[in-house]
């Protein structure tokens, strides 16, 4: 590839004017086939860009790779989205597609991913197979327009007959946070191609590492996963690997610098081995323990006091039924009540409480009539989230509303019926016409979990 681009890598070039960028439009007129652009380690101006995105309109069909890192360093923020138009508009103009953009080490935040969405979302796009804005400074805001721009590239592309294939995702120190995560986590859930997802430094946790694994249900190609230095905990971590057990083409797993202490890396270490993964593994050099045994002891008290309260006399808790109980009344199973919010998105804590309220009445494997309106209601509630793109939503909700991870809610509390809820749960996992097959692997291994310590 070294004969068929330009490459002006780590010139240190203060690109202002249209006259700065003279010698790149030069460039880039007599290259006979430009097929790589490498701009990496120069800063760009406003100015500049548009001369260089005309010479790319009319001499950049052939581009494949946009090798832009490190592009503006000294530069306003506010030049940043608009140089990513000037250079996206000649792409578009040119009808180039490309197959890899590499925007790393760029701290433009989300006011840069404004300008970069209209790249992500067009045709430019649709055969792009590496994506790479590692150290972008993103943030969550940035990451759900990521999320939204790639998921309407994978619309699109559909439908124009050419669905996008995306590979390779490398989305580092980003501070992506659960929320951003989860946002990503609904593309990974679309398309079934990557083959590589670096992640590494971004806070992701528990309820983000719960939405990376149920997303990777669907990739039978990952060939690499980055998971490091993220403070995800022990719980999530086997989750994560468990999902990784099947992946044949699986090269390298790094899930190191996160809270797991020698408990939970041995099981990692033994679960990949006993499926001849054991190789894949990074080191664990960095793992930052296990997290405080104050915060362990609060949730098994939590857990003990549920069921023990739930053994004694029978009797059913009001706490939270008693909140619901005005749209019970009346109410057909697997009708569901709106919320009116800005959105009218159904309140899937309300309907997962009111499942609940109905699970708490269930007594054994004759109540039949109890089972048939909660697996109703489990199928609605799934079904709301698949449209409402909620999907992960609420499988973690369910987690949580169960006992089964920590609510990062301090004031949170299991309600007392809360066993009866979980043999609920436990025979909807295990009837495979109930819950959809991403959230019950997620599930199943979390009450598996549950009552192998019991």
């Amino acid at each position: 590839m070294e004969d068929k681009g330009l490459s002006f890598a780590d010139q240190s070039l203060s690109l202002n004017s249209a006259e700065d960028a003279k010698t790149i439009v030069s460039a880039i007129e007599k290259c006979p086939c430009l097929v790589f652009f490498n701009l990496q380690g120069n800063t760009l101006g406003i100015d500049a860009a548009k001369e260089i995105g005309h010479a790319l309109a009319k001499h950049g069909s052939h581009l494949k790779h946009a090798l832009w890192q490190d592009m503006f360093t000294g530069r306003l923020k506010s030049e940043i989205p608009i140089v990513l138009e000037h250079l996206s508009a000649g792409l578009l103009t040119a009808n180039v597609r490309l197959s890899e953009l590499d925007l790393s080490n760029n701290a433009f935040g989300p006011i840069g991913m404004q300008g970069l969405v209209k790249l992500l979302n067009s045709p430019v796009c649709y055969e792009l197979h590496t994506l790479r804005l590692m150290n972008n400074g993103l943030g969550i805001g940035g990451a759900k327009m990521l999320a939204k721009a790639l998921i309407d590239n994978y619309n699109a592309s559909t439908m124009a007959g050419t669905p996008f294939k995306l590979k390779v995702l490398v989305a580092g120190r980003n501070r992506l946070e659960n929320d951003g995560i989860i946002a990503l986590s609904q593309f990974f859930s679309l398309v079934k191609t990557m083959e590589e997802i670096t992640i590494p430094q971004n806070g992701i946790y528990c309820k983000g590492a719960l939405a990376i694994a149920e997303a990777l249900n669907v990739h039978e190609s990952l060939e690499n996963l980055d998971v490091s230095y993220n403070e995800i905990n022990g719980e999530s971590g086997i989750i994560l690997t468990k999902v990784l057990c099947n992946k044949i083409n699986l090269k390298e797993y790094n899930i190191n610098g996160n809270r797991f202490g020698m408990e939970t890396i041995d099981i990692i270490s033994n679960t990949l081995k006993e499926s001849n993964k054991d190789e894949t593994l990074g080191s664990f050099s960095g793992d930052e323990g296990e997290c405080s045994s104050d915060e362990e002891d609060d949730n098994d008290e939590a857990e003990e006091s549920s069921t023990d309260t739930d053994t004694e006399d029978g009797d059913i808790s009001t706490s939270y039924a008693d909140k619901t109980a005005d749209l019970m009344k009346d109410m057909a199973v697997g009708e569901v009540k709106l919320v009116k919010n800005s959105t009218d998105i159904v309140s899937f804590e309300i309907l997962v409480d009111q499942l609940m309220d109905i699970a708490g009445r269930y007594q054994n494997a004759d109540d039949k009539d109890t089972l048939d309106k909660c697996f109703e209601l489990y199928k609605t509630a799934y079904t709301n989230a698949t449209k409402e793109l909620k999907f992960v939503d609420l499988t973690n909700l369910l987690l949580v509303k169960h006992g089964l991870i920590k609510s990062e809610d301090k004031k949170f509390q299991l309600r007392k019926d809360v066993g009866r809820c979980l043999e609920v749960l436990k025979i909807a996992v295990e009837n495979k016409n109930v819950i959809p097959e991403p959230s019950q692997c997620v599930l199943s291994f979390m009450l598996k979990k549950k009552y192998s310590f019991q």
